[in-house]
């Protein structure tokens, strides 16, 4: 707390008088009543007693003057939900990329195997094409074409029912 200067023009606060200097009851019997200055010193410096009787009042202005208000625990609520609000998104997203990456690499798996079966079909067309069986039949397994007297015909007799019998 930095100290405050005292307003010397202020008319509450106005320098005693010579009278009230020299004591101007004390000739009645009576006590001369000292005012406490609750203001720091003009040079910053305050008395010992007047720090404990400052801190005491600051102490009992603060338990008077603040009441008890939800606004603390309302914040610390609002910044729970938002934090629990923020890793739930972000765990989302997460789950979103990671599927991302799934869908990626199927798709990846997908086109390889697409390729895989066109090759095969077309090495199967290769393999089946008349002309290399014809080839490969007479080179490597010494096959000759068959002549027309050769071919036989086979008729299929339906069989007999069993209650003819």
């Amino acid at each position: 707390m930095s100290p405050r200067r005292i307003d010397f023009l202020d008319p509450d606060r106005r320098p005693a008088s010579p009278r009230a200097s020299q004591g101007a009851g004390a000739g009645r019997g009576s006590s001369v009543r000292q005012r406490r200055n609750r203001t720091p010193r003009e040079h910053g410096w305050a008395r010992a007693e007047d720090k404990r009787a400052q801190s005491s009042e600051a102490k009992a202005a603060g338990r008077r003057g603040r009441r008890a208000s939800g606004l603390p625990l309302l914040l610390g609520v609002a910044l729970g939900l938002m934090t629990f609000v923020g890793i739930a998104r972000v765990r989302a997203r997460l789950d979103v990329l990671a599927l991302a990456d799934e869908v990626t690499a199927l798709t990846a798996e997908r086109d390889e195997l697409l390729d895989r079966k066109r090759r095969l079909e077309a090495e199967r067309a290769y393999l089946r094409h008349p002309e290399r069986v014809r080839d490969r039949a007479t080179a490597e397994l010494g096959m000759v074409q068959a002549t027309p007297e050769r071919i036989q015909t086979i008729e299929v007799v339906p069989p007999r029912e069993e209650s003819q019998r």
